[in-house]
């Protein structure tokens, strides 16, 4: 069994009696949100509806129980039970009706979650390429010149100290035979073997050695000396 009244300001209160127990709800609504409170008080069975009076100091209720009757006092958001017998007189009596409502109706069940959609498999990435073997070197052999840019040598060895060519720009460089050109500028060094000398006495004709002062054959002073 279940009564409800309108307080007035967006408040409603519903009174149940549960076996020996008075329940008391109250909800307060306001733009956007809805707040409860609950109260329970031990008074047994009820005798006769519950009443509500507006009085200057809030809402007092008055349920008449087999044991005598018992009063709760709603002010703003609080409730609280009374000890003594408040003054009613001068109070006016609000409206109480019976009801079948449920003063706190049940949430509305949460919507089940979406299934997580699979992620797509991840494409296989593309085997990477082999890299190209790398080509040996050309050997320095004396078939081919090295050129670096502008610049060209040809055939060098170690040991007899021979060396071809060497060409940089416009200079140009050869040592069998001696040669250099430097744009209009040419120089050459020829490879004429040495001339061989002999030395003769100018008074006998006698052959006459390197660092001999005086002619073996006749004694003479060595003095101009004749080429052949």
């Amino acid at each position: 069994m279940a009564y409800v009244t309108d307080l007035g300001a967006g408040q409603r209160l519903w009174i149940e009696s549960r076996d020996r127990l008075t329940i008391l709800n109250l909800l307060s609504a306001s733009a956007g949100q809805q707040q409860s409170q609950r109260m329970s008080v031990e008074t047994g069975a009820w005798a006769a509806p519950p009443q509500a009076f507006r009085t200057a100091g809030g809402v007092v209720v008055q349920v008449e129980t087999e044991n005598g009757s018992r009063f709760v006092q709603v002010q703003g958001s609080q409730m609280q039970s009374l000890n003594g017998v408040p003054v009613l007189s001068g109070a006016a009596v609000l409206p109480m009706q019976e009801t079948t409502e449920d003063p706190m109706p049940p949430m509305e069940p949460m919507k089940p979650m979406e299934p997580i959609k699979p992620m797509e498999p991840m494409k296989p990435m593309e085997p990477m390429k082999p890299m190209e073997p790398m080509k040996p070197m050309p050997p320095m052999n004396s078939g081919h010149p090295l050129q670096m840019g502008e610049m060209q040598m040809g055939e060098m060895r170690m040991g007899e100290m021979r060396m071809g060519e060497l060409k940089m720009g416009d200079m140009e460089m050869r040592l069998n035979p001696m040669q250099m050109k430097m744009g209009s500028l040419e120089m050459r060094m020829g490879s004429a073997e040495r001339q061989s000398q002999q030395r003769f006495c100018t008074q006998c004709g006698g052959e006459v050695q390197m660092g001999d002062r005086f002619c073996a054959q006749c004694g003479h002073r060595v003095g101009e000396l004749s080429h052949s």
